[in-house]
């Protein structure tokens, strides 16, 4: 069996400001591990996501950022309390709205530690052609089975033209 490319759409995303704001924490069992994301405090009052496998902690960690949330709102409402701020996850001087997992290797991410050049996370190609939705399936089959009259075509581009003219 061939080894099968992974892509950015066959990871599991967990997204940080919803983790951080609404649910405080995120759990998914893989296989016989329990794997939990939860945010934290340090000692020297800096916030990270630490991970946690079968409720013992790892030493992995990535550090939260938080940017205000602006901007404004019709009709004189405004941004409640709870969600005044967004946040991130800090990699590499970066920040980036998800954490993804890997389920076949149980490994945890940003989307540069899986894919360090941005054009590797998404399909080309033949890979591309093989992940088609069936509607662009379905779009080709008709081009092929019914192609467009050309004379037609090119008749309702010439009484166009004529009609634009006038």
């Amino acid at each position: 069996m061939k080894n099968q490319r992974k892509y950015l759409k066959d990871l599991l995303a967990v997204n940080v400001n919803e983790l951080v704001l609404e649910t405080g924490y995120y759990e998914i069992t893989i296989g016989d591990k329990l794997l939990s994301l939860a945010p934290d405090r340090c000692p020297d009052g800096s916030y990270v996501i630490s991970l946690f496998v079968n409720h013992l902690r790892q030493p992995m960690s990535w550090e939260l950022s938080a940017r205000p949330h602006t901007g404004r709102l019709r009709h004189g409402g405004h941004i409640p309390y709870r969600n005044d701020e967004v946040y991130y996850v800090v990699s590499g001087g970066r920040r980036f709205r998800h954490l993804f997992i890997d389920s076949e290797t149980m490994t945890i991410g940003t989307r540069t530690d899986f894919f360090p050049h941005h054009w590797q996370a998404y399909p080309r190609g033949k890979a591309k052609e093989a992940n088609k939705t069936f509607r662009e399936q379905a779009r080709e089959m008709e081009k092929e089975l019914f192609p467009p009259a050309r004379d037609e075509l090119a008749r309702w581009d010439q009484d166009y033209k004529r009609m634009r003219k006038k």
